[in-house]
């Protein structure tokens, strides 16, 4: 069999013809289906939308802004879903959005709110006026228990003045009142009064009893306020009464909210009266990758360690277009971080010509101010490329495609980025060693939003003495050593690709000469031997005339990469 560049002949050709076949009709990466639904009672937003619906009167608005390529992103998605498919009973008064900052169209959006990290969950009552003036507030928890009960207090201080329904009233009933005038406080729509004490779980059985609108709920402050209604007080807790004054008999099976509701909810199902509908519990369904794009992750996964020019330039058009310009002032050790950052992109540059032409003039740029608005950065980076020719040809992943959804792509991509720097360093040797794993610790320390992996890595960085590399050579197994620390971290973590599991690299298969023949141990020698061969410039896989093409066309011409 004919060999080209170490791949047989014919599985390569069957590979291009396929790349070229799925580029034809391949979506753009920001059609890649959301962690959330509206089956999960969680709305999407894109771009400026959001706005409209947080100044929507008389409900409160629970926000997550997110990124889908964060790891901790993804595994909080279950637990968040979980929580607002239940939460489906409180639609009539609170609305729960997603907003996935990884998204081009969202970055103004979480700039605007000062998304520094994520998850971030926040509030929004129901007289919002502006998303450059809100006055949301930030829910500092992930445990569903504690956000539901910062909810409760939160809807329970909202306007319903302008609520289209019956509106709920919070406010305990006051001594004087009499039924008729509790019945016309809900403009006499309600064919029962439930009265609930104590005040803490009366708020709370408010809410969940919004799915029965024919019931208005009251809280008795002082349980003796029942014999105005002709109870006796002792020892009561709830009391449902119709229009003529009748009690209904329930009787709550415990002393809480969900027990009250539960006898409530009973007893109006024996009356022929129906609740709400609410939404069985759902995951969603993430089929593994089909026709071109499965071919693809089939290939590299069995394939021995590939670089794709198309995984390099999506880390950097990423970073460019949307980590970077998500932040909202740039000065200070950031600024000079950015700055670092810029410059090994010029230096070390994996663009196409004018890709070069555009970071020699992004970073003279910089040079010439002092501070920039993430704002700012973007227009800069737009308008230089309206100027030249196109320079990120598609958004494609290729060697770091995922299996499913949100998997691998900008994480994966990120990491290959700076290996491949890393060794291109120790080649040209212009920069003193650690220089881009100083550049890839500013990234992580101030434009990365994932905020435990940020964390992470800036602890790990600090632990493994980062600024004490002395070699070009240490620097590359610097890096290498901590790629494998985090993948010893998130090794079966449910956020990873089912098909790409963490394990540690470079793989025995891939490199048999990497592991000691006695102790099975690493071979250092021969791992920094193996990722100076696969990190080489010589090895990119990638082709040139796809630069020529319009950039980031969702329909672009087929194109062909040359896999090594």
């Amino acid at each position: 069999m004919v060999w080209l560049f170490r791949v047989p002949y014919l599985p390569y050709i069957i590979l291009i013809l396929l790349i070229q076949e799925g580029h034809s009709q391949k979506r753009c990466l920001d059609e890649e289906p959301p962690l959330y639904s509206k089956e999960d009672n969680v709305h999407v937003v894109v771009g400026a939308s959001l706005e409209k619906m947080l100044v929507e009167p008389a409900v409160g608005k629970l926000v997550q802004f997110l990124n889908s390529y964060c790891g901790n992103c993804r595994r909080f998605a279950k637990t968040f879903r979980k929580m607002a498919v239940d939460l489906q009973k409180w639609n009539r008064v609170l609305r729960i959005y997603a907003v996935d900052c990884a998204r081009l169209e969202n970055v103004e959006l979480c700039r605007d709110f000062r998304i520094t990290q994520t998850p971030t969950i926040r509030y929004f009552p129901s007289k919002f006026q502006r998303i450059r003036h809100g006055t949301g507030t930030d829910i500092e928890t992930k445990i569903p228990s504690e956000i539901v009960d910062q909810l409760i207090e939160s809807l329970s201080g909202n306007d319903y003045s302008e609520s289209k329904g019956v509106k709920p009233i919070f406010d305990p009933i006051e001594p004087d009142n009499k039924l008729n005038d509790i019945f016309a406080q809900f403009d006499n729509k309600v064919s029962y009064i439930f009265l609930v004490h104590p005040v803490d779980i009366g708020i709370e059985t408010i809410l969940n009893m919004l799915p029965y609108p024919e019931v208005g709920v009251r809280i008795i402050k002082d349980a003796e306020m029942f014999a105005n209604f002709g109870l006796k007080p002792c020892k009561q807790m709830v009391a449902l009464l119709d229009k003529s004054g009748k009690a209904q008999l329930i009787k709550p099976v415990g002393g809480s909210s969900s027990a009250y509701v539960e006898s409530v909810a009973g007893l109006l199902h024996q009356n022929g009266h129906t609740s709400m509908p609410t939404l069985p519990p759902a995951e969603p369904e993430y089929n593994l990758s089909e026709g071109h794009d499965a071919f693809i992750v089939d290939y590299v996964q069995n394939s021995t360690k590939v670089l794709f020019q198309a995984d390099l330039e999506q880390a950097i058009y990423q970073l460019l277009h949307v980590e970077i310009p998500k932040t909202a002032f740039i000065s200070g050790f950031k600024f000079k971080a950015l700055r670092h950052i810029i410059r090994l992109f010029r230096r070390f540059n994996v663009l196409n010509r004018d890709g070069r032409r555009m970071l020699n003039s992004l970073v003279n740029h910089l040079f010439e101010v002092t501070e920039i608005t993430g704002e700012e950065f973007r227009n800069v980076v737009d308008d230089l490329q309206t100027r030249l020719d196109p320079i990120f040809a598609e958004q494609q992943y290729v060697g770091c495609l995922g299996s499913t959804p949100h998997t691998r792509r900008f994480s994966c991509s990120l990491w290959t980025l700076f290996h491949y720097i890393t060794v291109l360093a120790a080649q040209m040797k212009v920069y003193p060693p650690s220089s881009v794993t100083i550049g890839l610790y500013g990234l992580a320390k101030f434009f990365y939003d994932c905020k435990d992996s940020s964390m992470y890595f800036i602890k790990l960085a600090k632990r493994r003495d980062i600024a004490k590399v002395k070699s070009h050579d240490e620097e590359i197994l610097w890096l290498w050593e901590a790629h494998n620390e985090v993948n010893e971290k998130l090794a079966g973590d449910a956020s990873g690709d089912p098909r790409f599991p963490k394990v540690q690299f470079p793989e025995r298969k891939h490199c048999p000469d990497c592991y000691s023949t006695d102790s099975g141990e690493f071979d250092r020698d021969e791992v920094l031997k193996y990722l100076k061969r696969v990190y080489d410039l010589s090895y990119l896989s990638g082709d040139e005339e796809r630069h020529s093409r319009k950039a980031n066309n969702c329909k672009p011409k087929k194109k062909t990469y040359l896999v090594k």
